[in-house]
């Protein structure tokens, strides 16, 4: 019995996670088409196209901690912390954020 309510804590969690940030990024990726940016390339670096310009940004960390995927580049912005789990996605988010985390999922970098 014990088992199974840490599965059931452990998948709400995942589903309460997938929710909170899932869609807010779907909603800023709808905004961005509207206003004819849309994003190129994958892994660690996101490049940004606009249409109006032409203008290409390289190796720009973006200020919100939630927008970086990489633990080095979440490591060089002081108000960043790097979170690890073992159920869901490694992720970077604010210090703020990372204090209200619950410990048993997330481990966060000092």
């Amino acid at each position: 019995m014990e088992i199974n309510s840490r599965i059931y804590i452990l998948f709400s969690l995942l589903l309460l996670s997938m929710c909170y940030h899932g869609f807010p990024s779907l909603a800023a990726a709808e905004g961005n088409k509207k206003l004819g940016i849309s994003s190129v390339g994958s892994g660690s670096v996101r490049t940004l196209l606009i249409s109006g310009g032409g203008v290409r940004r390289k190796h720009q960390i973006p200020n919100n901690c939630t927008e970086i995927v990489s633990k080095s580049h979440c490591s060089q912005n002081t108000k960043c912390k790097w979170c690890r789990s073992d159920v869901v996605d490694d992720m970077c988010f604010s210090s703020l954020e990372s204090w209200r985390l619950p410990q048993q999922v997330f481990f966060c970098d000092q």
